[in-house]
């Protein structure tokens, strides 16, 4: 089969199935890894495919953004201004992780380190696009609303890293951690945390009047909190104990 058959079938795979694995590229049509490694490059090349981590997937679909894009003009000001605030934590060389998160999106554009990248978070990987930055994206399935990969497979990838910082977001903001809306986001964020050195997470003080259904992970494992107000009484204290600083942007 020619080149040009195979990067139309693999498209069309795409299609059905959003990611690929290398191997599994080699193994639908028969291809070594140097074979699949120059279709991969075409593909991307021409915009049928974008890198993942061991893999290609389907590009960003425009009609699957309308609620996330809302959520970037929520508090848009506070967002930008987390994110720039943010840059001075990291630092050249770093193993870095970036949660889906529209403040942590920001930080995203604004970063000039260059450091090795991952993130399982379409937007924040075009946001790294073009930046000095390796970038990695994890592998997974596809959710749809809040545009990024999930389950057994990305948990696997995360789990053999070693993140010297990583940017977690949050839904909502408790005495006793953060928390989010999807049981699969709150399994990737506490993962992350085991396996990062120093954890940060950047959330608008409007998080702080908000309630949602899953816990991600509590202060004990949160080394910074940055946000644009100051914490509620309760989280104050529990952060006392916890030893987590809180910076106030």
């Amino acid at each position: 089969m020619f080149q040009e058959e195979r990067i139309y079938e693999i498209v069309n795979m795409l299609k059905d199935r959003r990611v690929l694995s290398n191997q599994e590229i080699m193994q639908a049509f028969q291809i070594s890894r140097d074979t699949a490694r120059r279709d991969i490059v075409k593909l991307v090349n021409e915009g049928f495919a974008i890198r993942t981590h061991g893999g290609i997937a389907l590009p960003a679909i425009q009609n699957e953004v309308k609620n996330y894009k809302k959520r970037l003009t929520i508090n848009s000001e506070d967002k930008i201004r987390l994110g720039k605030f943010a840059v001075k934590y990291v630092s050249a060389g770093q193993i870095c992780f970036f949660d889906v998160s529209t403040t942590i999106q920001a930080l995203c554009q604004y970063l000039d380190e260059n450091v090795l990248a991952f993130t399982h978070s379409l937007d924040n990987m075009e946001a790294l696009t073009g930046k000095h930055s390796e970038v990695h994206l994890l592998g997974g399935k596809l959710e749809h609303k809040n545009r990024y990969l999930y389950g057994s497979k990305t948990i696997m990838q995360i789990e053999d890293i070693r993140f010297d910082i990583a940017f977690l977001g949050a839904a909502a903001i408790a005495a006793d951690g953060i928390y989010v809306v999807d049981y699969e986001d709150a399994c990737i964020k506490r993962k992350v945390a085991e396996r990062a050195a120093f954890v940060c997470v950047m959330a608008d003080g409007a998080k702080f009047n908000k309630a949602s259904s899953f816990k991600a992970i509590s202060f004990e494992k949160i080394d910074l909190l940055l946000t644009t107000q100051e914490p509620p009484l309760a989280v104050k204290e529990s952060v006392k104990h916890t030893g987590t600083t809180v910076e106030v942007v």
